[in-house]
Parts: C-alpha cells; sequence; structure tokens
C-alpha cells in the first residue's frame, strides 16, 4: 500500500491533490514537459529509483517479484495521480539495475469503462486492415522520417501479402478521414505527425495538416467520432509527442481513445525524436506481424532504443491494455494446395500493379466488413477499352477472394466451340480442367456434385418429358444424379430458361455453402482482334436474365458474379444500362486508360517496390517511352505494365524469382 507521505515529501513528488496546481517537484510535470534534446540528466535518474521504489517497495512485494523470475508487471489504478506517472521509467538505484519495462514489460491495465458503442455491423473481419494518418507537414514528414515509418509498417506486413491490408491517409480532412473509418473499420489506428495542447485550454489532440485547412482532433471529439462511425480500432498507437502526457486536469489524447472504446492504446509520454519513434514503430509492428502479443511486442520494440537509466527515451512510449496478452492477429496461411500455387492465372499477374484502391474496393465488394444500407452489390462489372488490363486486376482479386477463404469458378465464355444458355450452365458447373494440367485445377474445376443432384434430375426430366417434374427428396438415396446431357428443344409456347435459372441457381447456392462463391465471366468474344462471337446476344441475355440479375437482385446472397467487358461489349451484350430496378444492385467500375508514363512509372515502383527504386524508374522510363510494339491492339492503361513484368521476366529471371506474387 503506498502511503499519501510517499507521494507528496521527497525530492520527487506525485501531486495528488485536487486542490492545489502542481509543484515545481512533480514526476508528471518534470517528464512530459521534457523535450528530446533534455533526454538526459541526472533528475531522470533520481525520478526513475524513486518510481522504483513505489513500484516494487522493499520487502515482499519486490522478492515476490525476484522469485518469479522478474515476469511482467501490469499497472492497475483507480486513483488519477498514479495512473499519470511515468512508470515505465522505474529502475533500481544499485546494481543489478533491472527495470521491469525493459525485462519482462510493463503496461498499464484499465478496467475503465468505454464509451457505449453501437453494435457494429460488420460482416467480414478479413483482411487484417490497418489505417496510417499521417498528420504532419510535408516537410516535417521528410524530416521526422515519417515516411521511413510507413515503409517499415508496410514491409513488416509484406511476408503476410493480401491478408492484411495497410492503407496511408496523408494528411486528410476530418470527414475523409471518418468516413474511410466508417466504411473499411481498421482494426489497427496509427498515427504519425504532433500532439498538440490547445492555446489556453486544458485540451490535447492531434493536428492534422490538411490541404483544406489544418485541424485539431481533439479528446473530446475522438471519443464522440469513432462511436458515430459505430467502429473503434482494436489498436490505437499515437507516435506523435505527449500523446500521453497528462498534466493535473487534462485528459490526454490516448484516454480519448480508450473511452471511445479501443482496447488498447499506445502513446508518447513527452517529446520523442522521430528518428526514434519510427525505430520503435518498425519494431514494434515487425513483431506483431508474427502474431506476437501485444505486451510482448511492446517489450522487444522498446528493447531496440538506446539509452541508460538517466536517459528516458526508451521509457516514453507507453501502452495501456483492457485486457492481458492480448493478440492482435494471427497471421493467416496460404491455401495449402499444389493447384493454388500453381494455377495459371494468379501466375499470370504474379507482377501487374498495386491498384490498390480498386483492389481494395474489389475485395470488400466478396467480403464485406460492413453491411451496407440498401441492397448489397452481388453483381461486379469490370469495364474498359480492349487489352487495358482488366483481366489482369480480376484476375489479382480472384487470388484475393481465394486466399480470404471463397471458391471462384473462372469461365472463360469465349473456348472456341458455340454456346447458349444452357450449354454455359453446364460449364459453370463442370468446369473445363485438364486432369493431365494442373495449372487448370483451382479456377477450372467443376463445382461439387452433390449441390446438382436436383438440378440434373429436373433438367433430365424436363428433356425426357417437357415438365421439370416433381422432386421427393426421399426417393434419390444416390449421392449425384448424372445430367445425360441432351439438348432441350422448345416444347411450347413457354420458354423454360426461368425455371432451369432458378433450379441452378439454388443448386449454386448449395455449392457455396457458408462462403463465397464467386462466378467470374471473362472473354465474352475472341478470335482473330476479339471480335467473334460465339454465344449469341439473346442468350447471353437469358443468362443475364435467369441467373446474374436474380443473383443482384437477392439481399444476401453467397453466389456472386464478376462480367469483365469492353465498353463495346458492355452496350452489345446489354449489360448497358441496367434496368432501372437493378441499376443499384451493380458495382461497377471503368479501368482508365489515359495514365500518364510518370504515374505507370511510379505503379511499377509500387509493385516492385522493395526493390532498388531508382533501377526501376530507369527502367520503365526507358521502356515507356519507347514505341509500341507491333501488337493488336497495343497496350493501354494499366496493361501497358505488362512490359516491365515481361523484362523482369525474360532479363531479369534472378530479380524476378524474388518478387513475391504476394503483393
Amino acid at each position: 500500500m503506498i502511503r499519501h507521505a510517499d507521494l507528496t515529501t521527497g525530492r520527487w513528488t506525485a501531486n495528488v491533490s485536487r486542490a492545489s496546481p502542481p509543484p515545481a517537484t512533480d514526476v508528471v510535470s518534470k517528464v512530459s514537459g521534457v523535450t528530446p534534446e533534455r533526454r538526459s540528466h541526472p533528475d531522470y535518474e533520481e525520478i526513475a529509483t524513486t518510481l522504483y521504489e513505489w513500484l516494487l517497495p522493499a520487502g515482499a512485494v519486490r522478492q515476490r517479484w525476484g522469485q518469479l523470475g522478474v515476469p511482467r508487471v501490469y499497472v492497475e489504478t483507480e486513483v488519477d495521480a498514479l495512473e499519470r506517472l511515468p512508470w515505465e521509467m522505474a529502475c533500481p538505484a544499485t546494481p543489478p539495475r533491472q527495470r521491469p519495462a525493459l525485462i519482462g514489460g510493463l503496461c498499464r491495465l484499465t478496467q475503465q469503462a468505454g464509451a457505449a458503442v453501437p453494435a457494429t455491423n460488420r460482416r467480414s473481419n478479413w483482411p487484417f486492415r490497418i489505417l496510417i494518418v499521417v498528420g504532419c507537414t510535408e516537410a516535417d514528414e521528410a524530416g521526422l522520417g515519417v515516411g521511413k515509418e510507413v515503409d517499415a509498417i508496410e514491409r513488416a506486413f509484406h511476408p503476410l501479402g493480401r491478408t492484411v491490408d495497410v492503407h496511408c491517409m496523408r494528411r486528410p480532412a476530418h470527414a475523409e478521414m471518418m468516413e474511410w473509418i466508417a466504411r473499411f473499420q481498421p482494426h489497427v489506428l496509427h498515427f504519425a505527425g504532433h500532439g498538440i495542447k490547445v492555446a489556453g485550454a486544458e485540451q490535447y489532440g492531434l493536428r492534422i495538416e490538411s490541404a483544406g485547412g489544418a485541424w485539431t482532433w481533439l479528446g473530446d471529439n475522438i471519443d464522440n467520432d469513432l462511436p458515430r462511425a459505430r467502429w473503434v480500432p482494436t489498436f490505437v498507437f499515437l507516435n506523435a509527442c505527449r500523446s500521453a502526457a497528462e498534466q493535473y486536469g487534462a485528459w490526454s489524447t490516448h484516454r480519448s481513445f480508450l473511452a471511445g472504446g479501443a482496447k488498447a492504446v499506445l502513446a508518447m509520454q513527452a517529446d520523442v525524436s522521430g528518428n526514434l519513434a519510427g525505430d520503435f514503430a518498425a519494431a514494434l509492428y515487425k513483431s506483431l506481424a508474427t502474431g506476437t502479443s501485444l505486451e510482448d511486442a511492446m517489450n522487444q520494440a522498446r528493447a531496440v532504443i538506446p539509452g541508460v537509466p538517466r536517459d528516458i527515451g526508451w521509457a516514453l512510449p507507453a501502452m495501456t491494455v483492457r485486457e492481458r496478452n492480448a493478440r492482435l492477429f494471427v497471421p493467416q496461411p496460404l491455401p495449402a494446395d499444389e493447384s493454388y500455387e500453381k494455377c495459371a492465372e494468379f501466375e499470370d499477374v504474379r507482377l501487374f500493379a498495386n491498384c490498390r484502391e480498386p483492389r481494395r474496393d474489389f475485395t470488400h465488394w466478396a467480403y464485406p466488413c460492413i453491411a451496407t444500407p440498401g441492397p448489397e452489390k452481388n453483381v461486379l462489372l469490370v469495364v474498359g477499352e480492349q487489352n487495358s488490363g482488366k483481366s489482369h486486376l480480376l484476375k489479382w482479386c480472384m487470388e484475393n477472394w481465394v486466399i480470404g477463404g471463397g471458391r471462384v469458378r473462372y469461365i472463360k465464355v469465349h473456348d472456341g466451340q458455340p454456346k447458349t444458355f444452357l450449354s454455359v450452365l453446364r460449364q459453370i458447373r463442370d468446369g473445363e480442367a485438364d486432369d493431365r494440367d494442373i495449372q487448370t485445377h483451382h479456377l477450372h474445376a467443376g463445382l461439387p456434385k452433390p449441390a446438382f443432384r436436383q438440378f440434373n434430375w429436373r433438367l433430365n426430366h424436363l428433356i425426357r418429358t417437357g415438365t421439370f417434374g416433381e422432386w421427393i427428396e426421399a426417393d434419390h438415396a444416390e449421392a449425384e444424379i448424372t445430367d445425360e446431357g441432351q439438348p432441350f428443344t422448345a416444347l411450347g409456347e413457354r420458354r423454360p430458361e426461368e425455371e432451369i435459372g432458378a433450379f441452378f441457381l439454388e443448386a449454386l447456392r448449395a455449392a457455396a455453402g457458408d462462403k463465397p462463391l464467386v462466378l467470374v465471366f471473362d472473354q465474352l468474344e475472341g478470335g482473330v482482334g476479339g471480335r467473334e462471337r460465339l454465344l449469341p446476344v439473346d442468350e447471353f441475355e437469358q443468362l443475364l436474365q435467369r441467373l446474374v440479375l436474380p443473383i443482384a437482385d437477392a439481399p444476401s446472397s453467397p453466389v456472386k458474379v464478376a462480367i469483365v467487358a469492353t465498353n463495346a461489349q458492355e452496350s452489345a451484350f446489354r449489360l448497358a444500362p441496367m434496368p432501372a430496378r437493378y441499376a443499384g444492385r451493380v458495382a461497377r467500375y471503368q479501368l482508365p486508360t489515359n495514365i500518364s508514363n510518370d504515374e505507370l512509372t511510379a505503379l511499377a515502383v509500387e509493385m516492385m517496390w522493395f526493390k532498388d527504386e531508382e533501377w526501376i524508374k530507369d527502367l520503365a522510363s526507358v521502356l515507356f517511352m519507347r514505341p509500341p510494339q507491333r501488337e493488336a491492339p497495343a497496350p493501354l492503361g494499366l496493361a501497358r505494365l505488362r512490359v516491365i513484368r515481361n523484362m523482369m521476366r525474360d532479363n531479369y529471371e534472378n530479380l524476378y524469382n524474388a518478387v513475391e506474387r504476394m503483393r
């Protein structure tokens, strides 16, 4: 039990009086006011030993700590003055100078009730999402090494590929930032920049130098903004000066996130240098990326900061948690399937382009992280000029959907054979995989046969008798029923496509089960010049009316459809305009073609960002300035990045093989 006299007398004190301002000997005032150039001083060594005597007083408490093998220390108190103290500095006066925060680690534990956050409308917890907000000016970003900090976070999670989505917003407006938080619900919010105390008021906040006008995210706003967005990040890292500093009477920024409902908040108790902050963040996220608990990651990161007891730089990061040994996330393994590893379509886009925004949108189209108001868009239409990179972009996203646990059926409509509505349904069901070529198995294998028992029986009955018949489940004990493969002919004025489509959709839902099943239709036409049409427009319209639009109309469907089309095909196959009823139920993405050489070069650097940046810039600038090769048609937009990919693959095999497909 710490006595009142221990805190209010002696060389250093803790201000526990609400009636008087803190004296000059107050530990909190002394530490929170330190600037980077004044981090080392004999006073801090004295404060460290004082805190050690309070934290682990001589006698039973200290003996017990030693007997347990100097374990991690959790500081939990309902006394406000004790909560504010920089316990991380605690260090004994005599050898062995074992500092609890550097051995087993030291964390704050709080039972403080967070705000009553509205029930989240989250649908998918995948991928793990990290939002980085850079608040400082562009000049400070360079001077403080914030860019290196952002890069280090991305590098830490790069080996995990698409299971982690790192997004950086530089100097956003308040509305822009809150819209992103509400839409994508990040599990981690990382702020890099400056903390600030409002002039003339006892308020702290985060300063964001937005182009539309600088603004401060005040503590009073934080714990209201997040519940209003119906989301609070699990972990908040405020890599900003004095974001955990608390003078008596003020409410620190980090406490506002805890009040808002965050489960763990890490912040700085005083001014920190940019290099120190960046190195600490890089080490922390490197540990977290392996699945390490927050406390262990914190302890490992603190150990990389150089310092001695009188230099308090290593002690400035402080973390408060609501529960012990919480793991932020567990790395998700890739599919353990040789057909996935050798999938031809995935290898085809191994190096293409980052295109982070559409990739993120397409990922959340299949795995919505929130239930958006209004009808869900179960149909995705990707449109662009011929040879502009549509299929490449979607193939990248197809692999994303597979990694997330879904199943994808990739259907090349034009395969050299005439097609009808029924033959396309059979193609979806049976697949086109070649038993001799494992590269075709992952996306082209047929769907589970038991799911199509009823559909096949009804189809056979229709072709034989002209009616669908009555299906009685008890009469069919067989595991599967084979489609007899006969074409149907009109047996009356009424066409059977509507019923066939309904029964087939029911089978697709059974095949999907509790995971997304995404049907991707590509290459509606083919042949020389890409203009040969083997699926008549009226047959495609039956597919659209009987399968695609009913899927679009479903409130929440495990079956989704993506269609790749040129601008001309969108019109020819009557994909546009959509009937008014479905206009808001189809997600449409127009692939850009007017992309400058500089923008393409930036994308080339981004897609191979962990290689020599200047080398890639030089290579890209040479290749993009060349006259186009004789291709019919010449590549447009993102497709022009293939020249970089092809050059890497054909002439720099070692570099090409070293670039991970996951990026």
